[in-house]
């Protein structure tokens, strides 16, 4: 009955690993007010979500505050914020830089902070390296034909063809749980197909499709320094230790943070650090899985600004995950909604 409720009606025997982000947000929803809890704490609900699994959220959590309940919402997402509405805090260094009603904070904000923290939201972007469209006539480098991936709760997509261009930005959008990692991993070679075939172009050789992971922590080895896994690509691909270092500048990263384990950087940092390991290779192609969907619109800025101006230098193309279709917008030339 709960689950119901929250439009999950027939999911009860579904296992956790086979819902999709919304609807996994939904059944937590439904297991914290099941007992009559009037306070909810949120601890950033959006992230990973598509606009409309906000939405659902949003109106689930308004209707929680109908029915006489509180919400505390920590996030870092001021589409939620707004639509949640109430007292908002703003914080920087574990300090509150400015508060007040939502309405007046998040539109007309007085403190230096919370105007960057705006200002950072990608429909305001405005970097060099934005573009209208893609460059006309480059060489092929990905080619896909009649594309088919099945899972145990039905098909993801079927008679899928599609092609990327050197230097050219390919966003993959759609809501959570309509195959854009799938189809990225189908495109790179690290997902097993039932159907269809994937032809690479001449450019394409060994090392240069790259992938950059939701999670930079997934992708290095936790117990050896940042230095020791940089190593191993660079002398696999003949880089000197004056690069890295410049690399590394570039993104505002000292080069002594190598020194440091995964575990003892910020994921925007480590991000960046995987920008870097991912350019070292000379890539082709660089296929960004919703690589900036954990970090605050700041770091996100920041961390995407990085990752385009190394691209936009270099002349690789991009492949981007993403259930932001304002970062879609500021990214990408084309774009395929799943």
């Amino acid at each position: 009955h709960r689950l119901g409720q929250v439009g999950l009606a027939g999911s009860g025997g579904a296992y956790p690993h086979t819902l999709s982000g919304g609807m996994a947000q939904r059944v937590a929803y439904a297991a914290a007010t099941i007992g009559g809890a009037r306070l909810l704490i949120l601890d950033e609900p959006s992230k990973g979500l598509d606009r409309a699994s906000v939405d659902q959220l949003a109106d689930l959590l308004l209707g929680h505050i109908d029915e006489g309940g509180l919400l505390l919402t920590i996030t870092h997402d001021l589409r939620l914020a707004r639509r949640l509405g109430g007292e908002v805090m703003v914080m920087r260094e574990a300090a509150v830089v400015e508060s007040g009603p939502a309405e007046e904070v998040l539109v007309a904000p007085t403190g230096d902070y919370t105007r960057r923290l705006l200002a950072a939201e990608p429909s305001r972007w405005d970097h060099p390296w934005m573009r209208s469209r893609a460059p006309g006539g480059s060489e092929l480098l990905v080619g896909a034909s009649g594309l088919a991936k099945a899972y145990a709760h039905g098909p993801v997509f079927e008679g899928l063809d599609l092609e990327i261009r050197a230097g050219e930005r390919l966003a993959i959008t759609g809501p959570s749980g309509a195959g854009k990692t799938t189809l990225g991993n189908a495109l790179l070679g690290l997902t097993r197909l039932d159907a269809g075939s994937v032809t690479y172009g001449e450019g394409v050789g060994r090392g240069r499709l790259q992938k950059l992971y939701q999670d930079p922590a997934l992708s290095f080895p936790q117990q050896v320094s940042l230095e020791k896994a940089l190593g191993d690509v660079m002398r696999r691909h003949g880089v000197g230790e004056a690069e890295v270092r410049a690399s590394l500048e570039r993104l505002g990263l000292p080069y002594e943070i190598l020194r440091r384990r995964p575990g003892q950087v910020s994921g925007g940092e480590l991000q960046r650090i995987a920008v870097v390991r991912a350019m070292l290779t000379r890539p082709a192609l660089v296929f960004a899985d919703e690589a900036t969907s954990r970090l605050d619109l700041v770091t996100q800025e920041q961390t995407v600004d990085a990752l385009m101006s190394e691209i936009d230098e270099s002349g690789a193309a991009l492949l981007l995950v993403t259930h932001d279709t304002d970062l879609s917008a500021a990214v990408a030339d084309r774009e395929v909604a799943l």
